[in-house]
């Protein structure tokens, strides 16, 4: 008999070891399936958190946390012994206390994917050791205190008749009531709502990493389930069938009505309502038949969707879906014992009052973990505060909370380099092996092509402002510089050179009369004209104002000046362009010259007042006049 006893004991630890290994499994479930939905700037930060969570709460749960739960109770409320177990313990203790730490580790990281991208690792470190060391346990004491073991007295609300098979509301409900306390803290990533309030889709890494966390999370949901029947026997079958037709109802009700509701055919609403089936059926799995466990994930499912829709329009920034999942799940999960179970199993005489003690459990479990959760996080941001700055959160956490570098911040290194350096815009260097050489490569063909077309538009706009819009010749901030280069050249070369200065006679007049349309048709017409006489090299046609011209002409002796003057004064009269003054006068010119020669010692400034002087003795004189200027003599044309 004793060894039967012995053999079964040996059947029982066993079996709680193995599924702790499956529960264990859930872990890397959590971390691929977190690390998929968050940008890959913050992948790392949550890997770190999924991996630091479950060590803390660990050593958390084994100093304080299973004698919390577990020890001998005082009046239900919590346990008084048992901290820190020695291996030498019962093996039947120390295998159940190696379990339910799995499920400590994974009510803690439930927050991790709720708040990533924006809560600093050191303030998620806090929330984690609140979880192992206060939440989880006392709420498991109330819940499962005298249930896996021979124990008086009963937790409080296991007294009333408080059912919870696998962790429903101790586990999930815990972690999501936290995750929520945390999410109003924090407030929404940065860009997660517009202005106006309206959701704005943040695109996640990589969905099909989440779908394959998705599958971890289930088949570790078996020993989830599974373990919570202490011995192997035929009610596993009963358990296993549930939680996989769950899971497979909340998958499907949540994909028809995210369908229906949005018009989207999204993996993430099938991958939520699976998981969020799983949380539900945690609560009955063992007290339900196969067509209300399928009931239970549907609905469940459905919860997902619209809980998820519900805290958008709040602006809750929930990255992971955790609140929808766990807490909505959690407890539709548990209320459902009432509905679902058949009465022979419930602990009291009718379905209405097992729902009130269901729902009784569920408050006090929500207001013990917002009361001391709330507290405890508010007071901690106001001395350390939980979110990473602006700065942190825009660059990643990967970077900005662990120094961990990538292709993405070696890139925003040599932007930064680039904006320094304003004047001499830089080329990207290519990293061929790197995701980010196709975006290197296109930088810098942008960066050729638009330096070619700036320089184009550049040398356009020089060449623009260089001429006179009307008639398209030089202006006078060239006919300016090109004299001061003429008359530098002529005194170095010892050259003659003749500046011409030409002026529409009674332009005013004309304008007045004809408009301005006409009045710009005559000046392009004698523009043409000058040009016409215009033959030796390097001889300049400008306009220097609005009727005014002049014509620089080096290395040209005076008497070739005055002939090329008087040929102007022809060509502009044989235009023939009607003037107003009398019948059959026409549009002519008066031009004053003056001459240089190495011999005169006279500056540009007084070599320009020379000709403009002979023009205005022109004009004294009449219409279509030439006069040139030397010293103090005035040569004079008809």
């Amino acid at each position: 008999m004793v060894n039967i006893e012995i053999d079964q004991q040996i059947i029982s630890i066993t079996w709680i070891l193995l599924c702790t290994a499956l529960v264990l499994l859930m872990q890397p479930g959590f971390t691929c399936f977190e690390s998929g939905l968050v940008r890959s700037k913050n992948n790392i930060n949550v890997a770190l958190k999924n991996v630091a969570d479950f060590c803390i709460s660990g050593v958390c749960f084994w100093i304080i946390g299973y004698g919390l739960m577990y020890g001998a109770s005082a009046n239900g409320f919590f346990g008084t012994d048992q901290f820190a177990l020695n291996s030498y313990d019962d093996p039947s203790v120390l295998a159940y206390f190696l379990f339910q730490m799995m499920f400590c580790g994974t009510a803690a990281t439930i927050l991790s994917g709720a708040v990533a991208e924006r809560m600093r690792f050191s303030g998620y470190i806090i929330c984690a050791f609140v979880t192992a060391t206060l939440l989880f346990p006392i709420v498991g004491h109330w819940i499962w205190h005298g249930k896996h073991f021979e124990q008086a007295p009963l937790g409080w609300l296991l007294e009333l008749g408080f059912i919870d098979f696998a962790g429903a509301t101790v586990v999930h409900s815990v972690g999501g009531w936290i995750a929520l306390v945390a999410l109003i803290i924090v407030g929404p990533r940065l860009g997660r709502f517009t202005s106006e309030g309206e959701p704005k889709e943040l695109y996640c890494q990589n969905l099909p990493l989440s779908a394959l966390g998705t599958f971890l999370l289930f088949i570790g949901w078996f020993g989830f389930n599974g373990g919570s029947v202490h011995t192997p026997s035929s009610e596993l079958a009963r358990v296993f069938s549930n939680t996989a037709l769950s899971a497979c109802a909340g998958g499907v009700s949540a994909l028809l009505l995210s369908w229906n509701l949005h018009s989207m055919q999204g993996i993430r609403y099938v991958l939520n309502g699976l998981l969020t089936g799983l949380v539900a059926i945690s609560a009955s799995a063992d007290l339900v038949n196969l067509p209300s466990a399928i009931v239970i994930g549907a609905i469940a499912g459905c919860v997902s969707v619209l809980l998820g829709d519900l805290l958008e329009k709040y602006k809750i920034d929930d990255v992971v879906s955790a609140v929808p999942i766990h807490l909505g799940g959690g407890v539709w999960g548990t209320l459902a014992i009432a509905l679902f179970v058949p009465l022979e199993k419930l602990k009291h005489e009718s379905h209405t009052e097992q729902f009130l003690v269901q729902l009784l459990g569920v408050g006090v479990c929500a207001a013990w973990v917002c009361l001391i959760g709330f507290s405890v996080l508010w007071l901690i941001n106001r001395v350390h505060p939980l979110r990473v700055s602006a700065q942190t959160e825009t660059i990643g956490l990967n970077f900005g909370e662990h120094g961990m570098k990538d292709e993405l911040i070696d890139l925003m290194e040599q932007f930064d380099k680039i904006a320094k350096n304003e004047s001499n815009p830089q080329h990207l260097n290519v990293d061929h092996g790197s995701n980010n050489a196709s975006l290197c490569m296109t930088y810098n063909y942008l960066l050729d092509h638009t330096s070619r077309h700036f320089k184009a538009r550049e040398d356009e706009l020089l060449r623009l402002a260089s001429l006179d819009p009307l008639t398209g010749i030089p202006n006078r901030r060239v006919y300016e510089q090109v004299l001061q280069d003429t008359f530098e050249k002529s005194r170095q070369l010892k050259q003659q050179f003749c500046l011409l200065v030409i002026d529409v006679d009674n332009f005013k007049q004309y304008n007045d009369h004809y408009g301005h349309q006409l009045g710009d048709y005559c000046l392009q017409n004698v523009c043409q004209a000058l040009s016409s006489k215009l033959s030796a090299k390097n001889t300049l046609l400008a306009r220097i104002g609005g009727e005014e011209f002049a014509i620089i002409m080096p290395n040209t002796e005076l008497e070739s000046a005055k002939s090329i003057a008087q040929s102007i004064c022809s060509a502009v009269r044989e235009l023939e362009i009607p003037h107003r003054a009398a019948e059959c006068e026409f549009v002519t010119v008066s031009i004053g010259g003056a001459c240089w020669s190495n011999t005169r010692s006279i500056s540009i400034q007084q070599l320009f007042d020379e000709a403009d002087m002979a023009l205005f003795q022109a004009k004294s004189n009449g219409r279509n006049q030439v006069r040139f200027g030397s010293d103090d003599d005035f040569y004079a044309e008809s």
